[in-house]
């Protein structure tokens, strides 16, 4: 009689005991236990009711079964839930008594599971056994190869030339999409049709033939044209190559050969070969003809046999009868003396060199009238098939150009002088410009010096103030003069650090009763953290000091409005200071802006067209830039100057 279910630790689990009490049964019972726990098949009996009755140690470790999941619903173990139909399928393999097959997979594994019915002894069936086979690893490298078959595939329908793949008897095996479209056949009608049999026949060749025989064989494939008719009309050329397929792990050898359609090819070949004389001809004439009217020639030497080959122009450069044979004795005859021609020092470059230079040189021809040429060549050498050192050359007349370049050269010395003597009446103007205010201010401080001394009592005291301010004009003129001879004769300046703000006061001071006297509402607005500059002070205040006359002068005729003058100092950007001064004057004509600062234009009647142009060479002397703008907002002119700050100067 059967005993109760028992448990053996870590072993078959679920398993009844056979039939009997004695050693035998017990044995028999131990034995099939080890044999189904070494079984490496996970197995599970499910009984009639979908609880497990008993698996094997495989199973365990599989699905992480463990003894209390015996008698558990297969449905609720979380391993098998993955598998809807596992209940239906127990049942109907009850039902038939005839096992079946089934699929199973989880995250990590695929399984083929075998469905028999269990039926101890001759009784009825009381439950099913699952035996699960793994196929994981199977069918990875099932969908592997099919991955990579289709991947082949793909990269051969990529190719753009026809291929296909043939057997050791010259059958087709496979080709890609583009042998299929040349050929305008399938697949299915071609696998296994021998080659000679495709379209009208024509690579049925025996050289073909015994070309592919003799590759299999070892031999190397030499590429071959055959003509083939497409859809009974067209005759296209192609050349076939072949290359041998050995397959690892196969003893059968195949033959991947290419197809490439060279119709055009030839076709151009043809036309090229079928090119006329006359046109040859034509083609050198074109030659010779853009040679001559270029004035270049050239020739060619081979080294190793001194034959020396030259163009007709070239022969016309040397002035020699054309065709006359060349040698170095007749090249002699017209290479300036102090000149070396170019064939020696082609061939002194060859033996210095081994001939493997590209040079240019320039050299003389002294004519038969005694004129001289002035060439130009350029050398390159090659080698011919046989490896033989050739030189082939250029050779252009640069007569003309070299000529015009002496008469260039010539207009530039004449240019330089009228220049010189250019910038001396501009110096000379800038002088009268510049010195006209200090001798103004000289007259009229001696002017009232002389009625100072004529009044009665004598004004000593106002006469002594009125001289100093006659000596201060007077040293100023001679410094404007001093500064200027150095601007124009291009001497360094005097550079001192300067306080911008300080100088424009210092002009401000100057010309204060003249701006009064003008009826000009001067306004200053001076900014109070202005770094300093290195410059010329007495250049600088020149500059200002022109600015101030022209934005007073150009306010002269305004009566309807304040003739307002407004002069600022200010930061830009962070390493450079400008200087503004604004009127509200008559404004300048936009189309006259780009010419207010050329020597000797004026806008102003009396004007000499000078001290803009001195302005600028002085702003310009301390790497600053000087403009001039209408104003936004109102009538006038604003024109203004800035110059780099002490710390980024030269």
């Amino acid at each position: 009689m059967t005993t109760p279910r028992v448990t053996l630790n870590g072993r078959w689990t679920g398993l009844q005991r056979v039939k009997g009490d004695g050693p035998a049964a017990t044995t028999a019972t131990t034995d099939l236990i080890d044999i189904l726990d070494a079984v490496e098949v996970p197995i599970v009996v499910v009984r009639r009711d979908g609880a497990i009755a008993c698996f094997n140690r495989a199973a365990a470790d599989v699905f992480r079964l463990s003894p209390a999941d015996i008698g558990r619903a297969a449905r609720e173990i979380s391993a098998l839930a993955g598998w809807p139909r596992l209940e239906e399928q127990c049942r109907q393999v009850m039902v038939s008594g005839v096992e079946s097959r089934s699929e199973f997979h989880d995250e990590d594994n695929w399984f083929v599971v075998r469905i028999s019915p269990y039926a101890p002894g001759d009784r009825q069936v009381t439950g099913t056994v699952l035996t699960f086979t793994n196929v994981s690893a199977f069918r990875a490298s099932l969908d592997q190869a099919i991955y990579e078959r289709e991947c082949t595939k793909a990269i051969l329908n990529t190719f753009a030339d026809p291929l296909v793949v043939l057997s050791a008897d010259q059958r087709i095996q496979s080709g890609n999409r583009a042998f299929y479209t040349m050929f305008g056949v399938s697949r299915d009608e071609t696998q296994g049709v021998p080659l000679s049999e495709l379209g009208t026949g024509a690579f049925g060749l025996a050289p073909l033939c015994g070309q592919l025989d003799e590759l299999l064989a070892g031999h190397a494939f030499q590429p071959l044209e055959v003509d083939h008719v497409f859809n009974g009309t067209a005759q296209r050329t192609l050349l076939l190559d072949a290359r041998p397929l050995a397959l690892p792990g196969h003893a059968e050898r195949r033959v991947l050969v290419t197809f490439q359609d060279i119709t055009a090819r030839k076709q151009a070949q043809a036309a090229k070969d079928l090119r006329s004389e006359e046109e040859l001809r034509r083609s050198e004439a074109f030659l010779a003809e853009a040679q001559r009217l270029s004035a270049i020639g050239s020739f060619s030497w081979k080294v190793a046999t001194d034959q020396i080959r030259w163009s007709d122009q070239l022969y016309r450069i040397y002035e020699l009868e054309i065709g006359v044979p060349v040698t170095l004795e007749l090249i002699r005859t017209r290479v300036h003396p102090e000149d070396v021609s170019l064939l020696e020092k082609m061939k002194t470059v060859d033996q210095a060199c081994d001939g493997v230079n590209d040079f240019e040189w320039q050299y003389r021809l002294l004519m038969p009238d005694h004129s001289i040429k002035y060439l130009h060549a350029v050398a390159h050498s090659i080698r011919d098939r046989w490896g033989q050192l050739e030189y082939i050359a250029a050779v252009q007349d640069v007569t003309a150009r070299r000529l015009s370049e002496e008469a260039l050269a010539k207009a530039r010395s004449e240019l330089a002088k009228v220049a010189r003597v250019t910038s001396l009446g501009v110096l000379t103007a800038s002088i009268a410009h510049e010195v006209n205010q200090p001798l103004s201010g000289i007259i009229t401080n001696a002017g009232t010096c002389l009625r100072m001394l004529d009044a009665n009592p004598p004004n000593l005291e106002g006469a002594r103030e009125t001289a100093r301010r006659t000596i201060r004009d007077g040293n100023r003129a001679s410094d404007v003069i001093t500064r200027l001879r150095a601007l124009f004769s291009k001497e360094e300046f005097t550079l001192e650090s300067l306080d911008l703000n300080e100088v424009a006061r210092e002009v401000l001071a100057v010309s204060l009763s003249d701006l009064q006297s003008n009826r000009v509402a001067l306004k200053s607005e001076l900014a109070d953290d202005l770094p300093t500059i290195t410059g010329d002070r007495i250049q600088l205040q020149q500059v200002i000091l022109n600015l101030l006359r022209n934005a007073a002068d150009a306010m002269v005729g305004v009566d309807d409005r304040p003739r307002q003058l407004l002069i600022r100092t200010e930061r830009e950007g962070g390493d450079r200071v400008r200087v503004s001064v604004r009127d509200a004057g008559v404004g300048v004509d936009p189309r006259s802006m780009n010419k207010l600062f050329d020597a000797f234009y004026t806008t102003k009647r009396d004007g000499m067209g000078i001290g803009l142009s001195v302005s600028r060479s002085i702003i310009e002397r301390h790497d600053g830039r000087l403009w001039a703008a209408p104003n936004d907002n109102g009538p006038g002119a604003t024109f203004a100057f800035s110059v780099p700050c002490e710390t980024s100067t030269r």
